[in-house]
């Protein structure tokens, strides 16, 4: 190993991440007690977290650069410091941490790490994409069996675990998109009814075909989607508001829509916003669960197949991701 490694920072705040960020060289540091050295080998991209970090508009962050980028991570330990238990040199290990992912190397708590079989891509998107699923639908949302459910986003790295986790329950699935080549994928997937909102109207097609309305709809976009699905909630309907794609860099808009709760009280439905760090009580519990549907072959783990290798290609990976072409998740290779 060579004594420096090469990782990304927030050199100012520019609010883009191309300006924002440079990669610098810095010292290799040992291990300490409890700690292993990872050789980060994938890094998972998170555009418009990594977004907002560089206009420091996350409300539980305080950016001062330089700061270290990147939340996930899989990789190999490298090393292994004192007193840790259950790791060996070779070990393929991921998690998730802010600043733990754009970067060669990292230390890593022992304790917070999940080992795994091998530093794949398909794992890292398990690991953050998917056990944000699980926890959303089961947790926030108490997905049941039978139910109508609704995906935004939906050939997403995030969506698309949604889409096959509430099909593995036994729900009935409708999935957005925005392309036909993602609908053929979300098709596959399981998806019931695709919807294209590019070339049909999703207000006429929840009117036309589901009058009852949806039990569960889980929303990462906003705007007209959000709109749409809370006015076709159905009786102790659910509303997962899991971020705002749409408008998340724009200024908030005031729509002259009556409140929300004209439209919530008389079916008992409701709105609930859902943040994976907001509940690390879950995480392991999902983590595993995850992990052992992925090895029997009952979920798939879509990575999106555009290569992106080194640290140069971070930017060019946001902005694909901002540009919404990704089907599955959008990784680094290191």
């Amino acid at each position: 190993m060579a004594d420096t490694y090469r990782k990304v920072v927030i050199h100012r705040l520019t609010g883009e991440f191309r300006t924002a960020t440079s990669i610098v060289e810095t010292a290799r540091v040992a291990p300490g007690p409890g700690e292993v050295l990872v050789r980060n080998r994938y890094a998972g991209v998170n555009a418009i977290f990594d977004q907002n970090l560089c206009r420091n508009t996350i409300r539980y962050v305080d950016v001062v650069p330089p700061y270290d980028m990147g939340v996930e991570a899989i990789g190999e330990v490298v090393e292994v410091g004192a007193r840790v238990e259950g790791f060996s040199v070779g070990d393929a290990v991921t998690n998730v941490k802010l600043g733990a992912g754009y970067r060669e190397y990292q230390v890593a708590d022992a304790g917070k790490l999940i080992r795994v079989r091998e530093p794949t891509p398909e794992i890292l998107a398990l690991m953050a994409s998917g056990i944000s699923a699980m926890v959303a639908l089961e947790r926030i949302a108490d997905m049941k069996h039978g139910e109508t459910i609704a995906v935004s986003a939906a050939a997403g790295g995030l969506g698309h675990f949604v889409v096959q986790l509430a099909k593995r329950a036994g729900n009935h699935v409708i999935a957005l998109t925005g392309s036909d080549h993602k609908a053929d994928l979300l098709r596959e997937l399981g998806a019931d009814r695709v919807v294209n909102y590019r070339s049909e109207s999703l207000r006429e097609v929840l009117e036309r075909e589901y009058p009852r309305g949806i039990d569960i709809a889980y929303d990462s976009v906003g705007g007209e989607i959000f709109d749409a699905f809370l006015d076709h909630l159905a009786k102790y309907g659910r509303l997962i508001v899991s971020g705002h794609t749409s408008d998340f860099d724009k200024p908030i808009e005031d729509v002259p829509h009556p409140r929300a709760y004209h439209k919530l009280y008389w079916k008992s439905a409701s709105i609930r916003a859902f943040q994976n760090p907001a509940f690390p009580q879950y995480f392991d519990d999902a983590a595993h669960r995850i992990l052992d549907l992925y090895y029997r072959g009952e979920v798939r783990a879509l990575v999106d197949p555009t290569p992106f290798v080194g640290l140069e290609a971070a930017a060019d990976a946001v902005e694909y991701l901002l540009a919404g072409r990704n089907a599955g998740k959008v990784v680094l290779r290191l």
